[in-house]
């Protein structure tokens, strides 16, 4: 109760006309700061943990569950590090509704389900003010591959039309949870789940919902897909599999690609005060771009996260002053760690070597569009528990990346994090969350 007394009263305090002018702010500002945004639920499954609590713990222990694995391909096998989500038995009661969907939707499912539960919002009932956005890079990958793969047959199941799409994902949500507001599948590559978050958020300062359940899913750990970022010579190798990714670290030299999927609820002040919901904390700021910087997706200045770190603050009303750390892409590619170092000096200046800085893709598994979601879970967990996590791996940091990266869980004091994503063909990304 304390929290929920001492968020809304700073937002009623700070929001109230004291101190700023609507006139001075953009549109979007303005309606933000006439209807400030609430995360009120949130659950995820991933194979860093199947909840919130379980992924948080993983983050601050900062320690990767990925695995090798060998994987049946064209002329053979293939072995590849990856970050693998849990075993999913369709005859699990909460699963019934989604038994014959695509591995995508059932992790979906899950993850929408714990935080649709944690914000306390009603069962199968009709909700026309509740909408969903998901976020995906690569969708339901194991249908659309049954539907190539019996390409030639005469008989096929009917229901593939259906099942093999993007929207089956956000639809099979809105169908089994009653939603009737607005809902769509967004997919920005890596970025994908933050874009799906921010533009959920728009949505409810258009006034066409009260509520969003906002985030991303993934299941990439496909042979077609490990065998295109192989080709690509983005997968991160050691002989140890949990120590391949090492973002930051000198020694980096790819991703490690995992599955998994995180939700966000997000909703009006107003509504979390008539239903009587305590917040976890406000979704503060966002910013969602698209650069020239061709397929691979970060220019080498990183001109993409300057531009979106630099919004989402502006749209919060903040500086740099006030993030006390930055979720970092950090995907231990090496070009991609150098730009977003140089990007985060440019906007923070001489704060870029205090304010903490850390990737917790070692702990999740570069899990494409659905990453961002996760570490949007992570940043809410930081800011409940006043804690940075490690920036997991980096055991000789890079020179070219002279950033703050804490090395173990740091008990801190701080009031906003930041949250950054990217993805093939330019796509760009920026969170900022807060507790006041």
């Amino acid at each position: 109760m304390f929290l929920w007394c001492l968020v809304l009263g700073a937002w009623c305090f700070r929001y109230s006309g004291i101190g700023f002018s609507m006139a001075s702010l953009s549109p979007l500002a303005a309606l933000l700061r006439a209807e400030p945004i609430l995360v009120t639920g949130m659950g995820c499954v991933s194979a860093a943990g199947c909840s919130a609590e379980a992924l948080w713990v993983a983050a601050e222990e900062g320690k990767s569950p990925a695995v090798w694995k060998e994987f049946e391909m064209e002329g053979g096998r293939g072995r590849y590090a990856v970050c693998e989500g849990p075993d999913l038995e369709a005859t699990r009661t909460e699963l019934q509704p989604v038994r014959k969907a695509d591995r995508c939707v059932q992790l979906a499912w899950l993850a929408a389900g714990q935080a649709w539960r944690g914000a306390q919002l009603p069962g199968k009932e009709a909700s026309p003010r509740v909408g969903i956005m998901v976020g995906s890079s690569r969708g339901p990958l194991g249908k659309i591959s049954d539907s190539f793969a019996g390409a030639g047959r005469v008989r096929r199941s009917p229901t593939l039309a259906a099942t093999s799409t993007f929207a089956s994902v956000s639809g099979a949500l809105a169908q089994g949870l009653g939603v009737e507001g607005p809902g769509s599948m967004i997919s920005a590559a890596c970025a994908s789940g933050a874009f799906a978050i921010g533009l959920a958020a728009e949505q409810i300062l258009l006034g066409r919902a009260d509520v969003m359940l906002a985030g991303g899913v993934e299941t990439p750990l496909h042979p077609a897909v490990l065998g295109q970022f192989s080709a690509a010579g983005i997968l991160g190798s050691h002989e140890d599999a949990r120590l391949a990714c090492r973002p930051f670290d000198v020694t980096r030299n790819g991703l490690v690609p995992g599955e998994g999927s995180a939700f966000l609820v997000l909703e009006t002040a107003r509504s979390a005060e008539r239903r009587g919901v305590r917040p976890l904390c406000r979704l503060a700021g966002w910013s969602l771009h698209t650069c020239r910087s061709g397929r691979a997706g970060v220019p080498k200045d990183g001109a993409g996260l300057v531009h979106v770190m630099r919004e989402s603050m502006q749209l919060a009303g903040m500086t740099t002053r006030d993030i006390g750390w930055i979720n970092a892409h950090g995907s231990a590619t090496v070009q991609n760690d150098i730009a977003e170092a140089r990007a985060v000096a440019e906007v923070f200046g001489g704060l870029a070597a205090t304010v903490p800085c850390s990737s917790t893709k070692p702990v999740t598994g570069h899990c494409l569009g659905a990453t961002p979601a996760l570490e949007a879970v992570i940043s809410v967990q930081s800011l409940v528990w006043q804690v940075v996590p490690p920036s997991a791996n980096c055991h000789e940091q890079d020179a070219q990346c002279p950033l703050h990266l804490p090395r173990v869980a740091m008990p801190a004091r701080f009031k906003s994090v930041m949250s950054n994503s990217l993805g093939f063909w330019g796509y760009h990304a920026s969170l900022v969350f807060s507790l006041e």
